[in-house]
């Protein structure tokens, strides 16, 4: 029995799972509603859990070539788990590399993402240590869009599209009877809601033009876990603060129930709160970065699984956990290990309007 309470069975390594031929998923359209869908099928029912993961900044991992086997046993892992805890969506919170004008450290973590390619989606976001200059938003993207750029994807049924100049992307994918969209967008996320323009307006036509779909965002920075001022993080480098972000574009859009993101270390890199939309819905924000621990991270990971009936008095709970497969062990302090009640059906099929109208937009 782990430390959480599950078995020792629900974790194997990659070498013990048969490799599937790759992902089989049906033609998505922008624009579709939400709806019930095919999703695998496990002895002819819809699977009742799944995961989502999240994988913090790598950076530390690609600057070394001591330390990548980090990064690489955490994609082995993920890869290893499709079947075992139904993995459907592995997300990259930003900073992939240190140095993005290393092309050394991009083609190690092209090598380490390549290992989901027709397993998990995924996407991989642009963070600040992305750009050939870190923090430097006017400084060339081209390693970022070389490796990681839309031609990486394009060839997937579950890829969206993807915002001007590459700094954002869209993805589908299925779960639990549901469909879900995932939003992954750049370092604070600049821009305005109302201009298409820009990676925040590019998103706000995705949502506009799935108005009822469930849908998750992640984002670079977003929550920062400063002592006593735990929370949304301040405006960085003149684009969105994480406030703007949540007012902006996230509470005005109810069909927006979670909001992740890496790049705060300021404390232990970990932070979690649940804050109301326009609508007076929950949505579960949750920052996960262990850049600064040993080894550039120790292989600290994020799994977000969704439980059918998982909580109390049956009521359906996200439950999440931080694993590291390098070590094989959780971490399981409060700020590691914890989740929220909720129903799915409620928040995932009965979608009010969103507020963002073209007269708040104009």
């Amino acid at each position: 029995m782990n430390r959480d309470g599950t078995s020792t069975t629900e974790y194997v390594s990659r070498r013990s799972v048969l490799k599937a031929s790759g992902w089989v998923g049906g033609a998505f359209a922008l624009g579709s509603s939400a709806r019930r869908v095919g999703a695998r099928q496990l002895n002819g029912t819809i699977p009742s859990r799944w995961t989502v993961v999240a994988i913090p900044d790598t950076q530390k991992y690609a600057e070394s070539s001591s330390l990548v086997s980090y990064a690489q046993d955490q994609t082995d892992w993920i890869a290893a788990q499709k079947n075992v805890m139904n993995v459907v969506f592995a997300t990259h919170e930003g900073d992939i590399v240190e140095n993005g004008d290393s092309v050394t450290e991009w083609e190690r973590m092209s090598d380490v993402m390549n290992t989901l390619d027709g397993e998990v989606p995924y996407s991989a976001l642009l963070g600040n240590h992305d750009f050939a200059v870190t923090g430097d938003r006017e400084s060339s993207t081209e390693n970022y869009r070389t490796y990681f750029g839309e031609s990486r994807y394009e060839d997937y049924d579950w890829f969206g599209g993807t915002a001007p100049d590459d700094r954002g992307r869209y993805q589908r994918f299925d779960a639990g009877g549901y469909e879900f969209v995932h939003l992954s967008l750049e370092w604070a996320v600049p821009g305005s809601a109302s201009d298409s323009d820009t990676t925040m307006g590019w998103a706000q036509d995705v949502l506009d033009a799935n108005p009822t779909t469930p849908t998750i965002i992640t984002t670079h920075t977003h929550l920062w876990d400063r002592p006593d001022r735990e929370g949304h993080s301040p405006r960085d480098h003149d684009a969105n603060s994480g406030q703007e972000i949540f007012s902006d574009l996230v509470a005005p859009n109810p069909q927006v129930f979670m909001v992740l993101n890496g790049h705060s270390f300021r404390a232990d890199g970990e932070w979690a709160q649940v804050s109301q939309n326009d609508a007076d819905l929950d949505v579960y924000e949750m920052l996960a970065c262990y850049q600064d621990y040993p080894n550039g991270g120790n292989g600290w990971l994020r799994t977000i699984e969704f439980v059918q009936d998982g909580g109390v008095d049956e009521a359906d709970r996200i439950r999440v956990r931080t694993y590291s497969p390098t070590l094989d062990r959780f971490e399981t302090d409060d700020r590691s290990r914890f989740g929220f009640d909720l129903d799915f059906a409620n928040r995932f099929d009965d979608i009010p309007e969103s507020s963002a109208t073209d007269s708040k937009r104009s």
